[in-house]
Parts: C-alpha cells; sequence; structure tokens
C-alpha cells in the first residue's frame, strides 16, 4: 500500500463528518473554546466578526465518512473521490479565513491577539483531527507499514502544528504588548496552547515575533 493510501486511510478513520442525503458535506458550525472576549462579539469590529465566522466555517468541514470496504481499490476511490474533496474544502475555507486577515492590519491589538489565537486553534484542530485517529489494525500488526504510517503521518501534521505553534505565540506577543490585564486570560490560553502543540507534536518553539506586523505576515513571515 502506497504512502499516500496509509495517510488516507488515517485520516478517514475516527473523525466522520456529517453527510447529506444526496452526499455532499453538511457545514455544522461549532463554537471555538477561546476564551470570551472582554467585549461582547457582537461588538468586535465586523472585520474580526468576519474572520472569526470564516474560521468556525474552515473547522466546520470535517472528513467524510471511512472508505465503504478494506481493499485497496475500495481505499483508492474513496481518496481519489470524496477525501480528495474534503481536502479540496478544508483548504478552500482555511484560505478565505487567511485572507480576511488583511482587514486587520490597522486593528487594535487585542483585535489582532484574537484573530492570531483563532487560527492557533484552526491549525491545531486540523493537525489533531489527524493525529488522534486509530491505527487500522492491518497496519498496527506489521511492524515495517507501522513505521511508514508513523512517519508519513508526521511529516502530513507537522506543517499543521508548526503554523498552530506559530500562531498561538504571535497571539501571545501581542496580548503582552498590550499589558492589559482584562486580557490575560487571551495571554495565558495562547502561551499554554502553544506550549502544549510544541510538546505535543515535538516541535521546537517558534522564533520571537514581531508584534508590530500584521495578522497575515505573523502567520505566515515568508
Amino acid at each position: 500500500m502506497s504512502r499516500w493510501l496509509l495517510i488516507a486511510v488515517t485520516l478517514g478513520i475516527g473523525c466522520a463528518g456529517r453527510q447529506t442525503p444526496d452526499g455532499s458535506q453538511e457545514i455544522v458550525v461549532s463554537p471555538i473554546p477561546v476564551p470570551q472576549p472582554v467585549y461582547p462579539r457582537e461588538e468586535l469590529s465586523n472585520d474580526l466578526q468576519e474572520l472569526w465566522k470564516r474560521v468556525e466555517e474552515a473547522v466546520a468541514v470535517r472528513p467524510p465518512e471511512p472508505p465503504d470496504g478494506a481493499s485497496e481499490k475500495a481505499i483508492q476511490t474513496w481518496a481519489e473521490g470524496s477525501f480528495r474533496q474534503w481536502l479540496l474544502q478544508r483548504q478552500a475555507a482555511t484560505d478565505r479565513a487567511l485572507a480576511a486577515t488583511a482587514a486587520l492590519r490597522t486593528h487594535p491589538l487585542f483585535e489582532r491577539g484574537i484573530g492570531t489565537a483563532l487560527f492557533g486553534y484552526m491549525y491545531e484542530d486540523m493537525a489533531g483531527s489527524i493525529r488522534g485517529a486509530p491505527v487500522p489494525e492491518s497496519i498496527a500488526k506489521d511492524e515495517e507499514l507501522l513505521e511508514i504510517y508513523t512517519n508519513a503521518l508526521t511529516e502530513h501534521i507537522t506543517p499543521f502544528a508548526e503554523l498552530s505553534a506559530r500562531a498561538y505565540y504571535a497571539c501571545l506577543a501581542l496580548f503582552l504588548k498590550l499589558e492589559d490585564p482584562q486580557w490575560g486570560e487571551w495571554a495565558y490560553y495562547c502561551d499554554e496552547r502553544g506550549a502544549e502543540v510544541v510538546d505535543t507534536f515535538e516541535l521546537e518553539p517558534p522564533e520571537p515575533v514581531d508584534p508590530s506586523a500584521t495578522v497575515t505576515q505573523l502567520l505566515d513571515p515568508r
């Protein structure tokens, strides 16, 4: 079985999405578990509210149901069909969220901090959903396959985990620069979540960030 199929199996097991009767993906938006803002969400800027909504929509795009059969043909058909469609939908939703960060470049530090926290969670959710899937029994019993599987899985999720850690550390830098005790819970949240991501995914802590950078630059400094 190819490395692609191993990854496809991993992503398809244990994290099923909801399907509508016609087979299309149903978007079910759930609250993102970040701290409550000091100001009610509806009183935040329209730009931040739009970004928050887009992040929620991206997180709501869940992987499809696993393939109907266990044969390589069934998995390949699934990987090239519903699974590939899910990847495209999730990437498109993530890109929509990232595009909304440009509008925050002149907003207050606390709004930019919230934006980076939301991105930290979005990428952490992606990495965690993949990592948390159970190992298929046929792979777990084969030492060679298990090593290939583990290496391929790590390679696949590491970029998402790195983006998550970068966003959380950027969030922390913004709230530390703000020096407002009202937002201390957000600084603590981002510090705790960033450290957890670094530890869980065995990453090097991100380099210090410049709080004067835009949200887009903080998330993608290239």
